[in-house]
């Protein structure tokens, strides 16, 4: 079997609390199959931090994320718009 090209664009924007949970388990999977996601822990990276916040429409985009570390960026996601945490 060869290797599967999986293309970030799939999985939908987060737009808020509707899809939060739908958009946090495909970012987080499409993550962990690019080794940028490992036992919890966000890998910091200017592809990372690119890959969440291309994910995100551009309104819910904080101006304070320019100079976050990609963990505090999916942090501050979650807790807009999770509506379990």
């Amino acid at each position: 079997m060869g290797h599967i090209e999986l293309d970030y664009r799939a999985i939908p924007k987060l737009h808020g609390c509707k899809n939060y949970w739908q958009w946090r388990i495909l970012m987080r999977t499409y993550l962990e199959t690019n080794d940028l996601w490992k036992h919890n822990d966000l890998k910091d990276t200017a592809v990372t931090k690119f890959l969440i916040l291309a994910s995100v429409e551009a309104d819910l985009i904080e101006p304070a994320y320019d100079n976050q570390s990609c963990k505090y960026i999916f942090d501050d996601l979650e807790s807009r718009f999770s509506a379990y945490t």
